[in-house]
């Protein structure tokens, strides 16, 4: 090839050497499953795939401190407990045995061992059951652009709605458009984002909040919360994306 052709040639590549390297990096990326920031996490009916149905307090549920139980001993009233609160070193308080050690025990479990301490020197074969009245270890985060961004309880079943509603509503700045939720899911941190603009509206569903769920309004604010990028791993499926880290 002729030396000016040559030289042409040459001048041309620089663009496509940057234009190579940036497809080489999707492709990098595509061969990883996802590589993006967070204002890839799923929207729309991608998001809303994610959400499935709130358990209810049964009996996977781990007693937390400052929980509130109902703790009833078979005829026996004056050993049983209406509103009984587990202080934060995770006890409760029981006449006779005094303190008992419950926290991160189920409900059935926290039974088992107030009937075997009940059985040990008073009663015979007692019979004990333990109902969490308020569970305080559910709770949320509701975080960013809020008016009153905090850690809340979550009693019974709640909407994304409702969940910022706990927080004072938004903002008068808020971006409704783009409202982060965060849950812990198989050991990964994943996120989706959704239009509480639209679900004022009756537009979209109301997506139902988890224990445990983080709910960013404003995807500035969640970018900073969240460090703004994803891990790039093996696709998680149509709904909440893999985030780096833990919370």
């Amino acid at each position: 090839m002729p030396d000016e052709f040559a030289g042409i040639s040459h001048g041309m590549n620089r663009p496509t050497d940057s234009r190579n390297r940036m497809l080489a990096t999707i492709m990098a990326c595509a061969l990883l499953g996802a590589c993006s920031t967070v204002e890839d996490a799923p929207k729309g009916e991608a998001a809303y795939a994610a959400i499935p149905p709130a358990p209810a307090v049964g009996a996977d549920y781990r007693i937390s401190p400052d929980d509130i139980l109902r703790i009833q001993v078979y005829h026996e009233p004056g050993l049983s407990l209406e509103d009984a609160q587990v202080t934060a070193a995770g006890m409760v308080r029981m006449p006779l045995i005094g303190d008992v050690s419950i926290a991160g025990l189920s409900a059935s479990e926290a039974s088992d061992v107030i009937a075997g301490r009940l059985g040990d020197r008073y009663l015979v074969s007692p019979q004990v059951t333990v109902f969490v009245k308020k569970a305080v270890g559910r709770r949320i985060t509701v975080d960013g652009e809020v008016r009153e961004p905090g850690l809340f309880p979550l009693d019974g079943r709640l909407g994304l709605q409702q969940a910022v509603a706990l927080a004072k509503g938004p903002t008068r700045l808020a971006s409704l458009s783009r409202i982060v939720v965060v849950r812990q899911s198989d050991g990964q941190r994943k996120a989706a984002m959704f239009d509480l603009g639209a679900i004022r509206k009756g537009e979209a569903p109301d997506p139902e909040i988890l224990p445990g769920d983080t709910i960013i309004v404003g995807l500035s604010r969640a970018k900073a919360a969240l460090g703004g990028a994803l891990l790039a791993l093996p696709a998680v499926g149509a709904g909440f994306v893999a985030l780096d880290g833990g919370l």
